[in-house]
């Protein structure tokens, strides 16, 4: 009981503990004036206008007089006890109250810990079939895994300088006449290289072309068919060598014009990037999706994804997402840096990536983040 007491007293504020040492004090007062002072004082016989005679036995007089003080101290103390009950009411509903909200924040935590297993148990599965894509990159059985992408950005690289060259020798009366001034150049190359040429492959495309698009078409098509026969004819010729150079200058000095091919040329990568691109931005939206996740959260995921992309990978994925898919990808690109490894000298085609991203670029600068490796 006194333990509960002092549990109590420990409780109550300071203006609580000097109003309840006041009322006792009162209570000791009263009680020690109503049960002592005035039953001696009322019964002694210099009281003239007292006669105790009418009034009873002494024990009955003091009786009369000392019971309204009594009943009003029972009823103080009365008070006190119930004050004290509510208190203690008080500070249980409050200790209730704190455990249930402890046991609410253990709950979170654990339905987190537990959502977190999940999502990363379906995050380093995507990983996994991502490396398994990889892995499974087979150009002509001559170019395998991660390889694949050096020669494939080299390869649609070479497609859009050709391009250019035909826009650029096209005169200007051509140009007006099939509205040059439609094509994007990079959608352009960008689909010779993703589709390829030939019979099938055009079929992917040729429906699509603008009008100028396809009479720049129809002007590059003989001129990389002829890039076809001559490899085909030098590997022939040369069976044990491993790739056949164009564009070789007399002084033996290559440019950019200048391209080794390791495997047959201008035949379509659709088989091999389509699946690839799909579950590459299916892992990142993914990630970006969990609501449970904080921003900071979300790029360390999405960091270890970008730590499995190759330099020429992302080279790529850029070009990728400039040619045909800038708006999906660019969120991707700027908020977690899904590119932050690009080599920002080999992006050397058409809009450069720094012009590309120059508005988020600055934005990230004034909270001291670079986009691009390079520029660190």
């Amino acid at each position: 009981m006194f333990r509960t007491l002092k549990e109590i007293w420990k409780s109550l504020n300071d203006k609580e503990k000097e109003y309840l040492k006041a009322g006792l004090k009162l209570i000791l007062i009263l009680g020690f004036i109503s049960i002592i002072v005035l039953p001696w004082a009322l019964t002694r016989e210099f009281w003239s206008f007292v006669d105790y005679k009418q009034t009873g036995a002494i024990g009955d007089t003091i009786n009369g007089i000392a019971g309204p003080f009594i009943a009003l101290i029972a009823a103080i103390l009365t008070f006190l006890a119930f004050y004290i009950q509510y208190k203690a009411n008080i500070q249980q509903r409050e200790q209730f109250s704190t455990a249930l909200s402890k046991e609410k924040d253990r709950d979170k935590e654990q339905e987190k810990i537990w959502r977190i297993e999940r999502f990363e148990n379906k995050f380093y599965e995507l990983l996994k079939l991502h490396k398994a894509n990889v892995d499974e990159m087979n150009i002509g059985d001559r170019v395998r895994n991660r390889k694949s992408f050096v020669h494939m950005f080299y390869e649609l690289r070479y497609c859009y300088i050709v391009a250019q060259d035909f826009y650029n020798s096209t005169s200007d009366e051509l140009k007006n006449e099939y509205e040059y001034d439609k094509i994007n150049l990079m959608d352009f190359s960008y689909r010779i290289f993703f589709f390829g040429i030939g019979l099938h492959s055009e079929k992917h495309f040729i429906a699509y072309l603008k009008k100028g698009e396809l009479h720049l078409f129809r002007q590059i098509k003989p001129f990389l068919e002829k890039i076809q026969e001559d490899y085909s004819n030098f590997i022939a010729q040369n069976p044990l060598l491993r790739y056949y150079t164009h564009g070789l200058p007399t002084s033996q000095i290559p440019n950019e014009r200048t391209i080794e091919f390791f495997y047959f040329p201008f035949d379509g990568h659709v088989n091999r990037l389509g699946h690839y691109y799909r579950h590459l931005f299916q892992t990142v939206t993914f990630v970006s999706a969990q609501d449970f996740l904080s921003p900071d959260e979300k790029y360390g995921y999405i960091k270890i994804l970008r730590a499995q992309l190759s330099n020429f990978e992302q080279l790529l994925l850029y070009y990728n997402a400039l040619a045909w898919f800038d708006s999906e990808w660019r969120t991707i690109f700027t908020e977690y840096r899904l590119i932050k490894n690009l080599p920002i000298p080999l992006a050397d085609f058409d809009v450069k990536p720094e012009k590309h991203f120059e508005k988020e670029i600055l934005e990230l600068r004034k909270n001291g983040i670079e986009m691009f490796e390079w520029n660190e």
